[in-house]
């Protein structure tokens, strides 16, 4: 699986066999952004294309972009609870 970033989002890259094309997945946010392409430099551009449009869209509505989550954890618990 290949993977191209840009402005902070990541997509990951599968090829579709029964579509003959590469399909291209934003990942790490809720909502969901697809695009695809023929050749590398058409991916690279559709997926520019799709996260600028996102940015636009979300300004637009009032309503902010996601970020990828960080896929951390934190908590503190009290002395007590340590074994």
């Amino acid at each position: 699986m290949k993977t191209m970033k840009y402005k902070g989002y990541t997509a990951e890259i599968n090829y579709s066999d029964e579509d003959g094309f590469f399909v291209g997945d934003v990942v790490g946010i809720d909502d969901i952004i697809c695009f695809h392409g023929d050749t590398d430099e058409e991916l690279r551009e559709a997926f520019e294309g799709v996260v600028d449009h996102y940015l636009e869209f979300r300004e637009k509505r009032e309503n902010p972009p996601q970020k990828h989550f960080a896929w951390r954890f934190l908590s503190r618990l009290r002395q007590a609870l340590h074994l």
